[in-house]
């Protein structure tokens, strides 16, 4: 019985999974899945892969097999959403196995059931309809399998060193099969959580993770336990800081969050018409807003360490690793001050139940243990609950299902994800703020700007939601409040050249122009890779109050930095053709 079932619950939950998930299948990119895919350059051709693996300031994080797996998928099947989400449920599927086959290797009672609500919770929804949280799902398989591959070299390990105590030594010693022997095993575990380092840099706690398992399963902690895992720690904190390095050292983003629609390029500047005697309100927007690349989350609250009184503090001997006893381990465990040791105690005590014969803490004299009556164990008996508790579980599982059924209809596509957060909570600013960009590209304006208002009022120092209030009040001409509100993002952020050459753009364009060419100057003064545009703007300017020999001079200076940028060799010739005619 144990066997079929064995066989047929992967199979049932894979379905399972993949219809609770049917409404991401349908999904398509969403929030900054551009910045990771649609419009990913690294994504192209070889030179895009080389630049993958060796410049951590190819992409907003240094995830090299993530990005990878990306690259690989777009010669698959190009920008096509399906095939993106199709492969992180895939992923997500593939982790809930792995945990039900390390649980089970742990003798763990219910390892099925487990892995089942872990396979079909919706916390786990964000994670697999987000294409670009892809880095979640993949280093979870790669965790999962170095966790799965440490335990059976250690179980290969031991039972080869039973076989050498029972039996004589031989002339030749026995080929093991290979998939049995400790060092294969060994090596496949540190290869695939250096793997996992490469696809998320938190996969580094797994160390310590297994340490926890080796003194949880055995009590104690030898250095023998701790030897073969030196070197996980030490490919740990080798490669987590690349990580880090490569979110710091990404394109210049800084918390921009106005997200494009697919395709979109930077738009023509204004002041790129004005020397031809075009309506410089024509055209399209000054700026298209960057990305942001991750989503802000406030730090967890860290509560006090409580004080221990006299009683906890003589506790702590009772907790020590190396308490003798099954019986009282589990007791010194259950009293232990440690975080989350509830969770453990039932975890270690689920497994004792298994293991040794059902015995309760007495709340006698010597404040021992008594045996288990017989009216006790009948209650207590799993085989006696077990169609109670299968009953519940199955019902649980159909309910999560649902429920993870209901979530991912959210990730549609951006309006819906919006929309859906903001009925949960209405003051989360950066979800205001993004929905009130995609309105807006959506030319949805009167509907955008209440949402941008309610934002800029929760938090006033939100640079995204003052460059977009600034973009709505320069295209309706009121040139005085976009200036204002460019003036405050400097106020946050005095350092930024593009908000100082955008606000320069909104003085030109509003006649100010000693203004403007300060502001220019400003721009200049801290070398950017938007040089070129801050040449542009004040030969415009310099040219337009007056002085066109030094406006040459920087239009000259923009056609040497960006040859490709074309409004600014219009912008010269049309000096150097009136210049001519007189």
């Amino acid at each position: 019985m144990q066997k079929k079932i064995s066989a047929v619950l992967p199979a049932a939950v894979l379905v399972a999974l993949v219809a609770a998930y049917l409404p991401v299948l349908r999904s398509g990119f969403i929030w900054n899945d551009h910045t990771y895919v649609t419009e990913n350059p690294t994504l192209d051709g070889l030179a895009g892969l080389a630049r993958i693996w060796t410049d951590p300031s190819a992409n907003e994080q240094y995830y090299p097999l993530v990005f990878t797996s990306y690259w690989i998928e777009k010669r698959l099947w190009g920008l096509h959403p399906l095939g993106y989400h199709l492969v992180n449920v895939l992923l997500h599927a593939a982790a809930a196995f792995l945990l039900w086959r390390f649980l089970r290797r742990l003798a763990l009672p219910a390892a099925g059931l487990a892995a089942t609500v872990f396979a079909l919770h919706p916390v786990c929804v964000e994670s697999v309809a987000w294409v670009t949280e892809r880095k979640n799902t993949l280093s979870l398989v790669l965790v999962l399998l170095s966790a799965h591959a440490w335990r059976a070299s250690r179980d290969a390990l031991a039972a080869r060193e039973a076989r050498q105590v029972s039996k004589k030594k031989r002339a030749r010693p026995e080929a093991l099969p290979l998939l049995e022997r400790p060092a294969l095993l060994y090596a496949v575990a540190l290869a695939a959580f250096t793997l996992a380092l490469l696809a998320k840099t938190t996969a580094s706690v797994l160390p310590a993770v297994l340490l926890v398992l080796v003194w949880w399963m055995g009590g104690r902690l030898r250095a023998s336990d701790v030897r073969p895992l030196l070197p996980f720690f030490a490919v740990g904190i080798a490669l987590s800081p690349h990580g880090l390095a490569g979110a710091d050292h990404g394109p210049r983003d800084r918390g921009r969050m106005g997200p494009r629609s697919p395709g979109a390029r930077r738009p023509r500047r204004a002041d790129d018409d004005v020397l031809r005697g075009q309506d410089p309100l024509a055209g399209r927007p000054l700026f298209h807003l960057p990305q942001v690349g991750a989503r802000r989350r406030e730090p967890p609250a860290v509560a006090a360490r409580p004080r221990l009184d006299g009683r906890a503090r003589g506790r702590r001997a009772a907790c020590a690793p190396g308490a003798a006893g099954t019986a009282r381990r589990a007791a010194a465990l259950r009293r232990c001050p440690l975080p989350g040791h509830g969770v453990l105690q039932r975890l270690r005590d689920a497994v004792l139940v298994g293991r040794r014969p059902l015995r309760l803490p007495g709340r006698g004299r010597g404040g021992g243990e008594r045996p288990v009556r017989s009216s006790d164990a009948s209650r207590a008996s799993p085989r006696a609950m077990a169609p109670v508790g299968g009953g519940f579980a199955t019902a649980g599982v159909f309910v999560l299902a649902a429920l993870t059924f209901r979530q991912g209809r959210a990730y549609r596509n951006e309006e819906t994800l919006w929309q859906h957060t903001l009925e949960r909570n209405a003051d989360c600013f950066i979800c205001l703020t993004n929905y009130g960009n995609l309105l807006l590209e959506a030319g949805k304006t009167d509907e955008a700007l209440p949402l941008l208002t309610r934002s800029l009022a929760i938090k006033p120092d939100a640079l995204p939601t003052l460059l977009n209030l600034a973009r709505v009040a320069e295209e309706r001409g009121r040139f005085e409040e976009a200036a204002y509100r460019l003036r405050s993002a400097l106020a946050v952020e005095p350092e930024d050249g593009e908000v100082r050459v955008h606000l320069a753009t909104i003085y030109t364009k509003a006649g100010r122009l000693e203004d403007a060419i300060r502001q220019y100057r400003e721009a200049l003064r801290v070398p950017s890779q938007e040089d070129f545009l801050a040449h542009n703007g004040i030969g415009v300017a310099l040219v337009r109050s007056g002085r066109p020999a030094e406006g040459v001079e920087h239009l000259r200076a923009c056609v040497q930095l960006r040859p490709d940028y074309t409004p600014c060799r219009a912008n010269l010739e049309a000096v150097l053709q009136a210049a001519g005619s007189r």
